[in-house]
């Protein structure tokens, strides 16, 4: 009998969260994060601000725990591609965007706190992907890793942020392609020149 009653608080729980993220994205549509406070949600939601609280702590915690788990699942796709040592990952982050509910990425990724969003993503995959650059790029150092991994990643931080004010057009092939190419060109440029740089040394 325990075991039922377990099941059906879970099961409870989860509505309840369920029903908390559902009405905050809704608000969400018709008015700016910071316009939205935990009254409006609770009155919509049709629950008490106890309830609420009782699993976040503020409309910022609730934005915070819905960017974490965008951020989750870009990083777990970006270390399988990057497993099998393919270096176009920006179609990854975009294959989840696009998937995501737009006002979650409206405000992950607006010029206030893009930045930062995309920042933990590249941060929490730096220490993944450096094993495969330092392989692929012969006599690469790690100073010369952080280098390039920050040219790489800041330039995608700015073509997000700006798609994303843009308007999330879904058509990304052209911006993929000319990523792609810049990056294989700034690794091309590395392997060629880093014999040079160390007899220079």
């Amino acid at each position: 009998m325990k075991k039922v009653v377990g099941v059906k608080n879970n099961q409870r729980v989860m509505q309840t969260k369920l029903t908390i993220r559902h009405t905050f994205l809704k608000l969400l549509k018709k008015r700016k994060f910071e316009e939205v406070t935990v009254t409006d949600i609770c009155k919509d939601a049709k629950i008490t601000r106890g309830t609420f609280y009782r699993y976040y702590q503020s409309t910022f915690a609730l934005m915070d725990q819905l960017r974490n788990n965008l951020a989750k699942e870009i990083i777990a796709l970006i270390k399988k591609r990057f497993d099998n040592a393919d270096w176009n990952i920006l179609p990854v982050i975009f294959e989840v965007l696009k998937k995501s509910d737009p006002e979650v990425v409206r405000v992950a990724l607006n010029k206030k706190n893009g930045s930062q969003c995309v920042g933990r993503i590249f941060a929490s995959l730096k220490e993944a992907i450096r094993p495969t650059v330092m392989r692929e790029i012969k006599m690469i150092t790690n100073d010369d890793f952080d280098y390039l991994y920050a040219y790489i990643t800041t330039g995608i931080s700015g073509i997000l942020i700006l798609w994303v004010e843009k308007g999330m057009n879904p058509d990304t092939s052209v911006i993929e392609k000319s990523i792609l190419a810049m990056i294989n060109k700034s690794r091309l440029q590395m392997t060629e020149e880093m014999p040079n740089i160390w007899a220079m040394k």
